[in-house]
């Protein structure tokens, strides 16, 4: 009885979806979650949102697009869903999130140049400072809100890379570090070092989907993979596939 009760959102789920169903996904480079591999979408993210929709006998359409193009498509409708958006007052206006599969320890790291770890040690020394972000990138209250604060935006992580790189910044904010680091191997520059100050933080890690579909004709198909997700996190799945690739799952990140 009790193995009947836990697999009865599937069978809920499966009665709403049909084989014809076609979601559109997002996917950027945002090792180790998900990365392309040969142009193909890989990474623990990828496996769990294809496992969820196999199940469900939807499918899945993936594109490579740069994440502000995401999001303003999340927006219009032209897409379905985006693996890892965080979620902010602001985004609730266009996006339905799906629920947490987990827990992560999200800190936000300031590069520097070497010498100058020391000068940065708390949030009002940024006021000095000419801070590089990423446009449409979520990093914590109040510093994306903070109108006093020296901002020099840019579209990705190679383009902040490349004005640190050249002078033009004091400092990069970095949410990932690893592919901000990739994107100075990829310049062979290695002149940088990580602020002393370190804003630490424990979010959520969300499937974004687009909430004018959601109210339009595919809440059905987001309500069942959402309750096909919050099975997974709950029997501990989306741990296992996290574990396969080799990366330490959500709500272990913060132990």
């Amino acid at each position: 009885m009790k193995r009947l009760l836990a697999l009865l959102p599937l069978l809920l789920a499966l009665t709403c979806a049909s084989a014809d169903d076609v979601l559109r996904v997002d996917f950027r480079e945002r090792p180790p979650e998900m990365h392309a591999v040969d142009g193909t979408p890989s990474g623990p993210l990828v496996s769990i949102l294809d496992t969820a929709a196999q199940r469900l006998g939807i499918r899945l359409h993936w594109r490579l697009a740069p994440f502000l193009r995401s999001l303003d498509d999340l927006r219009s409708g032209r897409v379905d869903l985006v693996p890892r958006v965080l979620l902010t007052a602001q985004r609730r206006e266009y996006i339905h999130f799906l629920p947490s599969i987990g827990s992560q320890q999200l800190n936000v790291r300031f590069i520097v140049r070497p010498g100058r770890e020391a000068e940065l040690t708390r949030y009002d020394d940024l006021y000095r400072l000419v801070v590089g972000v990423k446009r449409g990138t979520a990093y914590f209250e109040p510093f994306d809100s903070d109108a006093l604060l020296g901002r020099a935006y840019a579209s990705d992580d190679a383009q902040l890379a490349a004005m640190f790189r050249a002078g033009r910044l004091d400092s990069i904010a970095v949410l990932d570090i690893v592919p901000m680091e990739a994107q100075f191997a990829t310049l062979g520059f290695s002149d940088y070092g990580y602020a002393q100050y370190v804003h630490h933080q424990v979010l959520g890690n969300h499937f974004g989907a687009s909430l004018k579909r959601y109210r339009n004709d595919r809440r059905e198909l987001y309500d069942a993979l959402a309750a096909e997700l919050a099975r997974m996190r709950e029997q501990g799945e989306i741990a296992l596939i996290y574990r396969r690739h080799g990366v330490m799952p959500p709500d272990e990140t913060n132990r």
